[in-house]
């Protein structure tokens, strides 16, 4: 039987049968604008919303005995991006950036680690598209007036219109790469967290925490110059907070599995640098025949 969390003004009042909080409704232990929360539901609802509870016992309702468990779901409703029962808010997706730079162990504490991918992959791409678009931008105008800077030696004959296209057309399938992007990182993350000894909580919760960091940090591309630079130092460590607090689990573990992802991500770059300097000793020596 899946147990039902309560949570009443940012205070967790404890988990319980769906028999305790219909008696407790009936008491008036429990309010009907209470929240609440239980598997497999993405986010928490009032219990006025909860129509299948069981009738109240006919006998006295006496106090409901809660079986605490604080590590089992969230204190409270944490990021503002998971509180709405609807759509979030422009509002939700502000207040959930400023909680992640300014309270990221409370957040990620707290934050679901179910509910599904839709909710914090909407969070993701809605800031990293914008701020990752912006950068393009910023990117783009360094080029048009030094057309060398980015694109070199192959920046020569092309014309302003071309360079624009080429920048926008970039801009325009990034979230492709954004989605896939984080997939894989939470994916390698996960793994090497696992070779450590260090994932207690599924790879769900995984990226679920790499979604919401990312997406945060990802804001300080919107920072002309020194942004892509910031923004890839604090989004690690952003996100060994958010997998520390999220699988509860020791510093030094996710410390060294950033440090083992680091190692796989450098295998795989020099791995396929490797196969694209073959692939093009292997035409060039086509060619020279």
């Amino acid at each position: 039987m899946a147990m039902i969390h309560l949570n009443r003004n940012r205070e967790n009042l404890g988990k319980f049968t769906d028999q305790d909080v219909a008696d407790g409704l009936k008491s008036g232990k429990f309010l009907p604008t209470d929240l609440a929360w239980q598997e497999p539901m993405p986010t928490w609802k009032e219990l006025s919303a909860f129509t299948d509870l069981p009738a109240p016992s006919e006998d006295e309702v006496g106090a409901v005995t809660s079986d605490v468990t604080v590590d089992s779901v969230p204190a409270s409703i944490e990021p503002a991006w998971e509180r709405s029962p609807g759509s979030p808010s422009l509002g939700d997706a502000i207040e959930t950036i400023k909680q992640v730079f300014f309270e990221p162990a409370m957040v990620f504490r707290q934050m679901p680690t179910s509910g599904g991918y839709n909710r914090p992959m909407r969070f993701y791409i809605l800031t990293s598209w914008v701020s990752g678009f912006t950068a393009v931008c910023y990117q783009l105008v360094a080029s048009l007036i030094n057309p060398t800077m980015f694109l070199g030696e192959a920046s020569k004959g092309l014309s302003q219109a071309t360079m624009i296209t080429i920048f926008l057309s970039v801009g325009l399938i990034l979230p492709l790469f954004l989605i896939l992007g984080v997939f894989a990182s939470a994916s390698m993350f996960h793994f090497s967290l696992r070779l450590v000894g260090g994932a207690t909580k599924p790879y769900e919760a995984t990226v679920r925490a790499i979604a919401y960091a990312t997406g945060a940090t990802s804001i300080l591309q919107f920072i002309p110059l020194c942004g892509g630079y910031l923004y890839p130092i604090a989004n690690f460590i952003y996100s060994v907070i958010a997998i520390k607090e999220v699988h509860r689990t020791d510093m030094w573990r996710v410390v060294l599995a950033g440090l083992i992802l680091f190692m796989l991500v450098c295998g795989i770059v020099l791995a396929s640098a490797l196969v694209i300097v073959a692939l093009v000793q292997v035409v060039s020596h086509g060619l020279a025949k």
